[in-house]
Order: structure tokens, then sequence, then C-alpha cells
């Protein structure tokens, strides 16, 4: 019997390495996966760098395929698990700063050289447990240092994302950007124009969701980056919207983080403007521009209008799927607010937030009211009616549906 019980993740990497090494071939363990595990991380992945072409790999693994064969990367799958087997290669120029002009194969020193950073430069040889580090990688780990491999002009200048993944190592694990590495980050800001906004969108969306978003923040704004990622320069005294989140969210949660990060940022448009201007920026998918101009909507209406608004509008507003999201960032600059808030709403939730309405359209078209534009109109007032306990039964409902008729 064979699969993932029987054997993790880096078993199964590990028995890819030993076969492809008694092959004859060099392999080991690249990348991230490294800088993990010397962290005490456990890698989600496990990448393999080899001296085996892919021709050979597929030698040795039969039903392997590529999956990148630009870059010479074959997919094997071992006891179930999906393994990534990169040839050791080096890269020609970056003519669209995103990608080589061409790739040839190479020696493990000239694999190491063409990495972006030193912690990300190390490999592991899991058969005889041996650390290969070229860059001083190990040692930039112990001081807590993002330094690039070699010259940090020529790192960036050949793919100018790499100035944004400075800061998600960076904010991620709690380190610094090393002097001449930042230096340089500074002096290629506009060059991040280049770059497809896909790109940057997924580089922000990763780092803003990580436990460390605030120091993100400080980071894209400290070295200037933010001018290119969002296009405004903002003075930003502190990231108290975004430190105020939960250290775990999902997905789901990115349209909230945007919105703390904004008003983090003090930004002046209103929640709809605002959320487009940035889908734009960041490429954000409908749900999340909509989800943060819906966090931007609710805590703007809390502020302006929350104390005085009816019943009906207090139940609309606190059913909506991301007010308590809103409710929370609002805590950040007016507790006092937030805390009147929610009591308010456990107090409204006695008689429901949201209930199903006692009135529909095909109600008003049975009791032989004209459909027409005004339905909606209507059946709106009666909810209303009904949230504000005014009205309590279906009878009561058609009731008043007929007065507001008769009355127009």
């Amino acid at each position: 019997m064979s699969g993932r019980t029987e054997v993790n993740l880096e078993q199964a990497a590990t028995e890819v390495a030993a076969s492809l090494q008694s092959a004859g071939h060099e392999a080991f363990f690249a990348g991230g996966c490294v800088r993990d595990r010397l962290l005490g991380i456990e890698p989600d992945d496990f990448d393999i760098a080899t001296s085996a072409s892919p021709e050979e790999v597929q030698a040795v693994f039969p039903r392997a395929h590529g999956v990148g064969e630009f870059f010479g990367v074959m997919l094997v799958h071992r006891r179930s698990w999906p393994i990534q087997v990169a040839t050791f290669r080096t890269e020609g120029p970056y003519s669209d700063h995103r990608r080589p002009d061409h790739v040839s194969t190479a020696t493990l020193e000239e694999d190491a050289a063409r990495r972006d950073f030193t912690i990300n430069g190390m490999y592991w040889d899991p058969v005889s447990s041996r650390l290969i580090d070229l860059h001083g990688g190990e040692r930039d780990l112990e001081a807590g240092v993002i330094r690039a491999i070699g010259s940090p002009e020529d790192r960036l200048r050949e793919d100018h994302l790499r100035m944004l993944r400075a800061v998600r190592f960076a904010s991620r694990l709690g380190f610094s950007i090393e002097a001449e590495t930042a230096s340089v980050i500074k002096g290629h800001i506009s060059r991040l124009e280049g770059i497809s906004r896909e790109r940057i969108g997924e580089e922000v969306r990763r780092m803003l969701l990580d436990r460390n978003r605030s120091s993100a923040g400080g980071l894209l704004e400290s070295l200037g980056l933010t001018a290119s990622v969002l296009g405004g320069v903002r003075e930003v005294e502190s990231f108290d919207f975004l430190s105020s989140l939960p250290d775990v969210l999902s997905r789901d949660d990115f349209g909230t983080v945007l919105a703390a990060w904004s008003l983090d940022r003090a930004e002046e448009a209103g929640p709809h403007e605002l959320s487009d201007r940035w889908r734009d920026k960041l490429m954000l998918s409908n749900t999340d521009r909509d989800s943060m101009s819906e966090v931007l909507e609710i805590v703007e209406r809390l502020h302006s209008d929350w104390s005085v608004a009816s019943v009906a509008r207090q139940k609309r507003l606190a059913a909506r799927r991301r007010f308590e999201a809103a409710v929370r960032l609002v805590s950040v600059s007016e507790p006092g607010l937030a805390s009147e808030v929610l009591s308010t709403v456990d107090q409204l939730a006695l008689t429901g937030l949201a209930p199903d309405p006692l009135l529909g359209g095909r109600d008003l078209i049975d009791a032989g009211f004209q459909a027409g534009p005004r339905f909606t109109e209507i059946i709106e007032a009666v909810y209303d009616a009904q949230l504000e306990g005014q009205v309590r039964t279906f009878e009561q409902a058609l009731q008043l549906a007929g007065d507001l008729w008769g009355a127009s």
C-alpha cells in the first residue's frame, strides 16, 4: 500500500533527490524550503534543483512531465506528493524585466548566483544532511537581513518585482533590508511601472494577508514603493488600522485588509472611487474591490449617522456581510462609537436583524396589484416597517402595502 499516509512531503522529496543521486546526478532541496527549514518553519513545498536535464529526470521518473519547459522544470509525483525538479540553469538578459530572454544549463554555482536573495540561494542535500551555502545565506538568516546575491543593481534590474519580494520577505520574517539593497530599491522605484499589475497585486496580497502586514505597509512607505504601487504619496504616521486586524486572515478577508490600509493612509476618495482606483492599480478581483468598498462604506456610515439612524436602517446596516469588520476598524479611531454600535446591535438582534420578509412581489400580484416599477419601493417600505416592528403578520404587511399603493 502506498500513499501520503506512509510518508510526509519532505520524506517524499528526499526519496526523489536520492533517486536522482543514485542515477549519478546532483540533486538538492533549493530555495524557500531550505530557508524555512533553517528557521524552524515547516515548508509548504519542496523544490529540487539538479544537474540532470529534463530528459534525464524523465529517465529516472518515466511519469514525470514538464510544467515549465522554458526553465527546465519537471513535475515528479512521489507517494502522491507533487515535487518540482528544476535543472541547474543560468539566465540571459531580462529584456521585459519579468523573465529571462533565454536560459542555459549550468553548474550549481551558476544556479545559485542567478537567484534573488542570499536567504533563498541555499541548498540542502537531504541524503548526506549537508548545507550548501555559497553566498552567506545562513549568516544573513542569523542576522535577520535580506541581501541581494552579488550586485543588488544586477539582481533588481533583472526583475524589478524583486523590490516587492524583498519587502515581503523582510516583513514576513521580521528582517531588515541590507543598506545597499535598500538603496538600489529606492533608486529603481519608477521601474515598477513596467511590471504587470497582476504581479504587483499578487505580491501585495501575499504580504498584506500575512500577520506582519503592518510591517509590510511601513516598509512600502519608507522605501517609497507605494508611489508606484498605488500611484500616490501620503504621509503615514502609523498603521494602527492594519495592526488591529487578526493575525490569521483568509483569502476572503483581503478587501477588509485593503480598507484598513486605505484608512491608515487617510485616503480622501470615497469608498467606490477609491476601490475602483485600487482595483486598477492592483488588478483586484471584483469580489475584492466590492468587499473593500463595502467595508469603507459601512465605516463611513457608522461615523456619519449611526446614532440618528432609524431602527430599520441600523438593522439593514448591521446585517451586511462586512459589518463586523467595519466595526473593528471604527474601534481603532473611535472606540466609544464602536462600543455603542455593538451594544445597540445586541438589542436589535433580539427582534432579528434580517428576518425573512413577510411580503414579496408574488404576494402583491396574487393580491391583485398591477406589477410595475413601484413594486420594489413598496416592498422595501413594508420590510422597513417589519424591521421597525410596526407590522408582524402577513395580513398587516399586505394591509400596509395597500395603504401605500393607494396613497401614491
